[in-house]
């Protein structure tokens, strides 16, 4: 009697157990191997060099320059703007581009509408559209400061202790605000030189 009431247990329990889906891993898989424990440290190794790498590449900032040339191949580009001026005649209003490689274009006006305003900044009177002015030419001088300077200095230096009594003397007067430290008024003075020159001939 005994015997049989385990036996129906052990079967009804084995049946039972036959839908488990969170069955155990026999032992004999669970064995540790030496090739697993090499695996296993190198895993570990792995894991902690990348940790130790990411960690002290978020921790470090750096600063990369990279120069890309530009691939476009048109000659210009299309730039757009809109500006008002209150006081100043649409005949005077001239464009001028200078590039950063220090390209100067004056009088760059083909493309552009002017409007004429009235007080209160409305349009009133269509100019026109443009036409392209020509270049302006300047003048090159081959002869340096100290080869005008031969026959006398033509240009009046002034300072504050002149200038009004120069002004006073003169009835029209052209006046450059000269800085000796500024690269472009020293390539200005012998051109000015030149004209004060000619100013004094005629």
């Amino acid at each position: 009697m005994r015997g049989n009431l385990q036996g129906g247990r052990h079967g009804g329990g084995g049946a039972f157990s036959g839908v488990d889906f969170y069955r155990r891993v026999p032992k004999d898989l669970t064995e540790s191997t030496s090739l697993g424990a090499v695996m296993s440290i190198c895993a570990i190794s792995v894991m902690v060099i990348l940790f130790i790498s990411e960690t002290l590449a978020f921790s470090r900032t750096d600063i990369a320059t990279s120069i890309a040339l530009d691939d476009n191949t048109e000659p210009q580009i299309r730039l757009n703007f809109n500006i008002t001026l209150m006081d100043l005649h649409c005949d005077y209003a001239v464009v001028d581009v200078w590039d950063a490689l220090g390209t100067n274009r004056q009088n760059i006006t083909k493309n552009v509408e002017k409007w004429q305003l009235d007080e209160e900044g409305s349009r009133r009177i269509f100019s026109g559209r443009n036409r392209e002015m020509r270049e302006v030419v300047h003048e090159e001088h081959e002869e340096t400061l100290e080869e005008l300077h031969e026959n006398g200095v033509h240009v009046t230096p002034l300072d504050k202790n002149n200038f009004n009594a120069f002004l006073d003397e003169h009835d029209m007067a052209f006046i450059n605000m000269y800085a000796p430290w500024c690269v472009w008024c020293q390539r200005l003075h012998p051109t000015w030189e030149k004209f004060a020159e000619e100013i004094e001939e005629q």
